[in-house]
């Protein structure tokens, strides 16, 4: 699975931009606010239908439109297929592959696998458990469209549930038995998610220890809990016990939705131990551990995009982390960095053709 070519219109900075995408390897260069981040955004967007650093569609329209639109040409080995993601202001977002248009994500989402590294990537360690989930649940539901269809639905109900709860909060009546209602239907979605949860992060632990002791150059020990309040208890004891509090707090408590995933190094919290070189290997590590769970779920090489690699990462580190994605896979690999000449010996080191564009006020040059 390789892009071929992309066309970004009115999609941020871009007002109108294509790439021709010759290479496995691909390099975006120049400087912070120019556009460079943008192409993996359209990437993105055509994998799995959002952006990478926002998650409204809004964000992404040129100040200039009220819509933006992003092709893009990929080849799949056995075809060439045609995919558009299309936003208009008041309207919303539309997917098309070969001019077809997509009613469901389930049967959209992991046909075009991808897997991301941006700087914002180190709030996975230092931030509260929701960037933690939100990246479990990209990479899962890429590779098991029940695992997709579980958490949208859980979402769907957990939305109305919290809803009917501010609702008492303001009007002082309460119905228990339609609270219940909602919890026996969540009933079936948040053990889905649990049971597959557990599952697939205990897949990402062995790759993850082994991937980060090759990127660390070191023997330090770091492991992944999971850490899920229905490890101990059933979903609906949980909204039983939690029933007071989440009347008075006008909110749920207890769920899936507050899983989390807990990183140790030498058995202590990363975040609370760990230097910025430290931090940001556990994410990559854990970004190549999340790779090759797709590539072993879905025998599909996810397109690798890595934005601003050398942010908090020192030279050694890094060319240990793209000989690791060299080795890892034969998937395309999109890299972006604000200094060109060091993205070019940094490319050039994976000793595999490569192309490099210059990205300027939201203009494309082709430079090697």
């Amino acid at each position: 699975m390789k892009f071929r070519r992309l066309k970004l219109t009115h999609f941020r900075n871009h007002a109108g931009s294509e790439l021709y995408l010759p290479s496995r390897i691909i390099g975006i260069g120049g400087p912070n606010g120019a556009g460079k981040t943008t192409v993996l955004d359209a990437v993105h967007y055509l994998a799995v239908t959002r952006g990478l650093t926002s998650s409204f569609d809004r964000s992404y329209v040129n100040k200039d439109a009220e819509f933006f639109r992003v092709e893009g040409e990929i080849d799949m080995g056995e075809d060439i297929q045609e995919l558009v993601v299309k936003y208009q202001s008041g309207r919303g977002k539309t997917i098309e592959v070969d001019g077809e248009k997509i009613e469901k994500l389930r049967d959209y989402i992991g046909r075009y696998p991808v897997v991301s590294m941006i700087p914002q990537d180190i709030d996975l360690i230092l931030s509260g458990s929701r960037e933690r989930r939100r990246i479990l649940d990209l990479g899962f539901s890429q590779i098991d469209p029940d695992y997709l269809e579980s958490l949208l639905v859980y979402r769907k109900l957990l939305r109305q549930r919290n809803a009917y709860l501010k609702e008492v909060q303001r009007s002082g009546k309460f119905q228990l038995n339609l609270l219940d209602t909602y919890d026996q239907r969540m009933v079936p979605y948040a053990e889905n998610l649990h049971q597959k949860r557990r599952i697939y992060i205990d897949h990402l632990q062995t790759y993850f220890s082994e991937f980060y002791q090759k990127i660390s150059l070191g023997g330090e020990e770091i492991t992944l809990e999971y850490l899920s309040q229905l490890n101990e208890e059933d979903y609906l004891n949980l909204t039983a016990k939690n029933l007071e509090k989440d009347r008075i707090m006008g909110r749920s408590h207890a769920g899936i939705h507050k899983d989390d995933l807990n990183m140790t190094l030498l058995g202590d919290k990363l975040r609370d131990i760990a230097s910025q070189g430290q931090l940001k290997s556990g994410v990559l590590a854990l970004k190549l551990a999340i790779h090759k769970l797709i590539v072993e779920h879905s025998d599909k090489q996810p397109v690798f995009l890595i934005d601003d690699l050398f942010d908090r990462l020192d030279t050694g580190r890094a060319n240990a982390f793209l000989g690791l994605i060299k080795g890892q896979t034969s998937g395309q690999i999109f890299i972006t960095d604000t200094n060109i000449e060091r993205l070019k010996n940094s490319v050039a080191v994976m000793n595999e053709k490569f192309t490099i564009f210059s990205v300027l006020n939201g203009k494309v040059e082709i430079i090697a």
